[in-house]
Formats: C-alpha cells, structure tokens, sequence
C-alpha cells in the first residue's frame, strides 16, 4: 500500500484557474516554490500551524505553552521555533483550531486499494507535484 500525508482538504477552491474544484494539500512538497501559499506543507515532520482567520485573540496558547515559544503580535500569534518542542499543549486547548498540529496519524492519507486498482497510473499523471512526481505506478501486466 502506498500513503501520502495530507495536510488539509479544501472544497470549494476557486482560484488559480477556471472552474470549481477539491483541493488536497500534501505533507512533503519537495518543489520549494517561491509563491507558495502554504510552506507548512513542505517538511513531512510534525508542524504547528496558525490559521489568522480562525484566531480569536483569547491567547490560551500563550498561556498553555510550556517553551513560552508563543508571543502575540500586532499580525497575530509568532512562534519561536528555537523554544519549541512541538508537543501540540497549545493546539489542545485552542478554542477554534486556530493553533494546529499536523503530524502524521491525525490527517487522512490517500491509500491503494490494490485489490481494486488497475495501474493504469493517472494518479501518477494527474498528482500536482512536478516536476517529480510523489506518486510512482508500477503498473499490472493486466489491466482488468
């Protein structure tokens, strides 16, 4: 079975080009582009998020970080990377999910089901990350 860590699912996207589409973000981007709108998607290791339009200003974060690795700022919440250690006690006790893990075990991973696959490979042909492509088919010698 081959898994891939997602990120977040987001229905409804509208940008970046005509027509209304889901958007699946993956854990492990290995591209680095300079315009991207999501860089906690590029490492694969366990990462804290804060999302501003979920953020409230009730600072429990703040006060549950035991690295004090969290300052409030005029732009919202800073985090101190060199302090924290990632144990996610901000995250627990945010209200909103503003403040959020994203680790490997607690997101949906896309999965083969190989008793049902045919490896025809348009996951492959149709996976968002190039130039390299995160998904790699090794087709069946009878496609069924």
């Amino acid at each position: 079975m081959t898994t891939g860590l997602i990120s977040n699912i987001q229905n409804y996207s509208i940008h970046d080009g005509p027509g209304i589409r889901t958007t699946v973000f993956m854990k492990g981007c290995p591209l680095l582009c300079a315009w991207c709108h999501n860089p906690e998607t590029q490492v694969f290791t366990p990462e804290i998020v804060w999302y501003k339009d979920k953020c409230m200003g009730c600072l429990t974060c703040i006060e549950a970080c035991p690295k004090d690795a969290l300052t409030a700022g005029k732009n919202g919440i800073k985090l101190d990377m060199e302090k924290c250690d990632r144990c996610g006690k901000c995250a627990e006790v945010c209200p909103t999910g503003a403040i959020a893990m994203i680790q490997q075990g607690e997101h949906r991973r896309p999965a083969v089901a190989e008793e049902i696959c045919i490896g025809c490979g348009k996951c492959e042909y149709l996976c968002p990350v190039r130039p390299i492509s995160a998904i790699t088919v090794n087709g069946k010698e009878v496609h069924v």
